[in-house]
Parts: structure tokens; sequence; C-alpha cells
């Protein structure tokens, strides 16, 4: 992504401060709302003493695990820390940019929703898709990261 992108792609919602808290309050509820239904579906598991608990605690927590390790690894700075211009979700984090952690967690969740109760799952992807967005557009992370997050997701969710 070049800075002309970045900038044009940011532009809008840094110049209207309405905007910018419309798409922070987005993130927050996007996230909140499947971060909050995971552990309901795991208590529903639990509760139906279904056998897909198991592998829906471990494949999440295995995957946020190696995603946070290669994050790190790589360190791969922020559009804000390239472009040297404010992100429009506030964050001053350094680094660790791909892949990105906030998507990798959205779809993972909607991925294992979507094995236990399909058309939930479906709902959560589109949710996720939504999180990326925003992610990308606010300044936080770049396309690559997001894609990354979410292909990372889709290969744990559907290989293990």
């Amino acid at each position: 992504m070049k800075k002309e992108t970045y900038v044009k792609m940011t532009q809008p919602f840094r110049d209207d401060p309405k905007r910018a808290r419309a798409l922070h309050r987005a993130n927050k509820i996007l996230t909140v709302v499947i971060f909050v239904a995971y552990p309901c579906l795991l208590l529903w598991l639990l509760w139906k003493k279904d056998m897909r608990l198991y592998k829906a605690i471990c494949v999440p927590l295995d995957g946020f695990i190696i995603v946070t390790v290669v994050r790190a690894w790589i360190n791969r700075k922020r559009p804000y820390e390239i472009f040297e211009l404010p992100s429009v979700i506030p964050k001053d984090t350094k680094g660790h940019s791909w892949p990105s952690r906030h998507v990798f967690s959205a779809a993972v969740i909607a991925f294992t929703f979507w094995f236990v109760c399909p058309a939930v799952g479906i709902v959560f992807l589109f949710m996720t898709v939504a999180i990326a967005w925003i992610r990308v557009v606010s300044g936080v992370h770049f396309i690559s990261d997001v894609v990354a997050g979410f292909l990372f997701a889709a290969f744990f969710s559907l290989f293990f």
C-alpha cells in the first residue's frame, strides 16, 4: 500500500469526528458481540455434553497462540507507523500487525459457530468481514494483515 492510498482511505474518517466515532463504535460492538457469544457457545456445548466442546476450545486457543507468536516474530509495522499519520481508531501499539489477531479471533470464532450452528456462523463471518474492513480503513492494519488473519483462521478451523 502506498501512502497516497492510505491517506485516501482514512481521510474521510480522520476529517469527520462523527464518522470516526461511528467507526470506532462499530469496531467495539462487532468485536464484543462475537467475543461474548463465544463463551456462551462453550457453555451451551458443555450443558449439552456435546463432544465438539474440546475442539471448540482447543482449535481457537492453539491458533491464537500460534498467531500471537508469528506476529511477534515477524513484527511488521502498522500503517500509522510507516506513514506517520494517526489511525482513526486510537492505537499506539508498535509493530505486531501481521496477521491481524482481531480478524483471526473473530473468524475462528465464526468458523467454530459455523460447525455447530451454520446460520450463526455465517452471520459472524459477515461480521468478521466488517471488522476486517474497519481495521483497514481506520489505518490499524494493511489489507494483507486482515486477509492473513482470516486465512489463518480458515486453515486452523478447516484442518484441525
